[in-house]
């Protein structure tokens, strides 16, 4: 069995399209959050997951767009974005964004969220003892996350794990191309990838529909 952990979309369709086409044979898509915000195509991506059969689960950047609930902790461009989104989007893609899980076992002994299974919406993991503290009430042994745009995998001493696969639609790692993971559940392999994409369309997009100049151009620089 093999699984594909994407995460971070952030409504850049061209990216998750890139992403889907490199994908070797899988048996499951596990998205961890933030499948819209920033990018200039939130209904497309959606769809094309919800399309695809993917586990979604919720990131603080869905859930502000469905409902608003914590724009007031994002920068000023995240939350212009934001507000363009819940524009954008109709009431029936609004109410599923609304309605994802905040966790989910999504295999056995494999736990799927955002940030963290301490606080999935806004926990940033990004080392070992940082992740050992978010897991100490899980019950699985190990966890999917996203939110940090770095692609990343702890290992904590007692034999747990923290696999994060990076962004999808707006990498932070200084490496622009769109990142993904594939993981084997019953060994838990992991194996990280990259898939360059057409940048300047994502870019080109997201000027057309007048988002924040800041978004696109950063980009280029995977930052």
């Amino acid at each position: 069995m093999t699984v594909a952990l994407l995460s971070d979309v952030h409504a850049n369709l061209v990216a998750l399209e890139a992403v889907l086409a490199d994908l070797p044979i899988v048996d499951g898509i596990w998205v961890m959050g933030d499948t819209v915000g920033y990018g200039p195509d939130p209904a497309d991506t959606l769809a094309l997951l919800r399309e695809r059969r993917a586990w979604l689960v919720a990131g603080n950047h869905d859930r502000a767009v469905a409902t608003e609930d914590g724009l007031a902790l994002f920068n000023p461009v995240a939350r212009a974005a934001a507000k363009l989104h819940h524009k954008w989007l109709g009431a029936e893609d609004r109410d599923v964004l609304a309605a994802m899980p905040l966790t989910l076992e999504a295999a056995p002994g494999y736990t799927i969220c955002h940030g963290s299974p301490r606080d999935p919406l806004w926990e940033y993991v990004f080392d070992a003892r940082a992740a050992s503290f978010a897991m100490t009430d899980l019950t699985t042994a190990r966890c999917c996350v996203g939110h940090t745009h770095v692609p990343a995998l702890f290992r904590t001493g007692d034999g747990r794990a923290m696999i994060n696969p990076g962004s999808v639609g707006q990498p932070r790692d200084g490496d622009p191309r769109a990142a993904y993971a594939l993981l084997e559940p019953k060994s838990g392999e992991v194996t990280f990838r990259r898939v360059g994409y057409d940048i300047a369309e994502t870019q080109r997009r997201m000027r057309a529909r007048k988002l924040p100049d800041m978004l696109a151009d950063r980009l280029s620089l995977g930052l």
